[in-house]
């Protein structure tokens, strides 16, 4: 079963509804940054680039953002986001 927001291309290999490709070019625009090899989940997984975004959007917004390269930093990358 495919995952939400794929679909199958003619060689069965899941393909990104064309959505997803726009939202990280706007995002790689919006902070500067590239997701690189990553596709739009992977990149956006530990929450670092979200955080860059919100802060590029509004600055200061994140007071600091968690780049501990550990499972768990994903998880509270956005602990330090104050509304």
């Amino acid at each position: 079963m495919a995952s939400p927001g794929l679909e199958l291309a003619a060689e069965g290999q899941p393909q990104p509804e064309p959505a997803f490709g726009e939202a990280q070019k706007w995002i790689e625009q919006v902070t500067g940054r590239s997701f690189g090899e990553k596709d739009f989940r992977s990149g956006l997984e530990n929450g670092i680039l979200l955080c860059e975004l919100l802060n590029a959007i509004k600055p200061g917004l994140i007071k600091k953002i968690n780049r501990l390269p550990t499972p768990i930093a994903g998880l509270v990358t956005f602990r330090n986001l104050y509304f």
